[in-house]
């Protein structure tokens, strides 16, 4: 009884600080949604320093701004055909890929302002201008067309006292304009992927030395094929892309260094978004009407953790999630997933909060150890979704297991993995109990594991 009244004791305050420091419980904060005032969706970009999300809206000419809950903060027009977009590495510039306006645009992320604009020389319309961007290799790399049946790759480079566009890249691999995935940990790598429906291409490049150069290639990858690609995002470690084709009706994975296949995520049909977390959560949705439109999955796992069933708006109508319509925080506490209802044709933010996984503690010690002598214990906190740094576990220790309700002892650092490791010297003779307790954060829940250890006489 008294070993249950401690659990119950730690963990409401475990609650009660968290609570503190407004990162929730168990009840975490619920999603939200709201409406956009546009009517067309292409790609979204997450401006941590500033809490914004910037959509683009291609057959509008906008890009509109939104904060963390949702709510309209702006929108930014005379951007013809927004396109793809992509966020400088300290927040201060928005790139946006203008395809009919053949160029590329900078807009400060604090004022709003479009601040200058960088033509491609590629031409513009739907067969010319740039529609996908990332920045890799310090810098900023463009998908477009070069005619009907041919796509390419460009580079624009700022680094210098003028912008130096270098176009003709990535030849003889796409038959239409690209779609590009980089990540900021592993700059060097650029995954490039394009499908004319029947069939898509993948490439792999070193972009390191300036210019790409093809690391592997594959056509039609895959053991069911890859028809109508959607989407695709890289693991942070960069050595896996995932991606998201319309057909399989599952999302694909493949090694980055040679493109073989390296497994999958179980989703449903139409699989048509995917967007991989800082800390390798993999989200992957779908564009079906019948199943969960949004699952979580830890990386490299066989099943999904959580997922998100989006309501329709009548019983007459559906809502569906949108090509490549979602986006992480660096931080992963929030995903964010742009919806269409079918009824209205109305596209939607949504707000997804990370939800709080269930955590377990195991701990280890010897069954016997001398009194008056170090004693170890070490241990693991077990979760579908990592626990980054910075976390701590208390170390509380019940000298006669029959009466009292312990003493905190200590704490004790959690590595990346969930491991931690604590020495203590105990004095007392006989059955000691030691018990671990983890408080849990926005994504974990609280939790405990404990250990006796026989302690003899010296």
């Amino acid at each position: 009884m008294r070993i249950r009244q401690f659990a119950e004791r730690a963990a409401l305050s475990a609650a009660l600080s968290l609570a503190f420091l407004g990162l929730g419980t168990a009840s975490a904060t619920a999603d939200t949604s709201s409406p956009l005032p546009i009517g067309s969706y292409r790609d979204m970009a997450v401006d941590a320093a500033h809490q914004q999300v910037f959509l683009s809206d291609p057959f509008g000419g906008s890009v509109l701004v939104t904060d963390y809950t949702g709510q309209v903060v702006k929108r930014i027009d005379g951007e013809a055909g927004a396109w793809g977009v992509a966020l400088s590495g300290d927040s201060r510039t928005l790139y946006v890929a203008l395809r009919d306006a053949g160029a590329i645009a900078a807009i400060d992320t604090a004022t709003l302002e479009e601040t200058a604009r960088y033509d491609t020389g590629t031409g513009a319309g739907a067969y010319a201008g740039p529609t996908s961007l990332e920045l890799a290799g310090g810098k900023i790399w463009f998908g477009y067309s070069l005619d009907t049946w041919h796509g390419a790759l460009g580079s624009l480079d700022l680094s210098g006292g003028q912008p130096v566009v270098t176009r003709d890249q990535g030849l003889d691999t796409f038959r239409g304009s690209p779609r590009l995935a980089a990540t900021p940990l592993h700059p060097d790598t650029l995954v490039a992927a394009e499908s004319d429906g029947n069939a898509a291409a993948l490439a792999v490049y070193d972009v390191s030395a300036g210019r790409a150069d093809a690391q592997a290639r594959r056509v039609d990858p895959g053991p069911d094929g890859c028809a109508s690609l959607q989407d695709l995002a890289l693991t942070p470690d960069a050595e896996r892309v995932v991606v998201a084709c319309a057909s399989p009706y599952y999302h694909q994975v493949f090694r980055t260094a040679d493109l073989a296949d390296d497994g999958r995520y179980t989703t449903s049909h139409y699989p048509n978004a995917v967007a991989v977390a800082p800390d390798g959560t993999v989200a992957a949705g779908v564009d079906g009407a019948a199943s969960p439109d949004v699952r979580l999955f830890a990386q490299g796992a066989a099943a999904d953790f959580h997922s998100w069933d989006f309501p329709a708006p009548s019983p007459y109508a559906t809502t569906t999630l949108q090509s490549g319509g979602l986006a992480w925080t660096p931080d992963a506490t929030r995903l964010f997933a742009v919806t269409k209802d079918s009824d209205s044709s109305t596209l939607t933010l949504r707000v997804l909060n990370h939800p709080q996984v269930a955590t377990t503690v195991t701990v280890q010690a010897p069954a016997s150890a001398p009194r008056n002598k170090p004693l170890t214990l070490t241990g693991k906190l077990d979760a579908p979704v990592g626990f980054g740094t910075g976390g701590t576990v208390d170390i509380w220790r019940l000298d006669d297991p029959a009466a009292g309700e312990g003493t905190l002892i200590g704490s004790a650092p959690v590595t990346a993995d969930g491991s931690f490791s604590y020495t203590d010297q105990p004095k007392a003779k006989g059955d000691v109990q030691y018990t671990v307790s983890y408080g849990g954060d926005a994504r974990h829940s609280y939790a405990y594991g404990t250990a006796t250890v026989h302690l003899t006489s010296d």
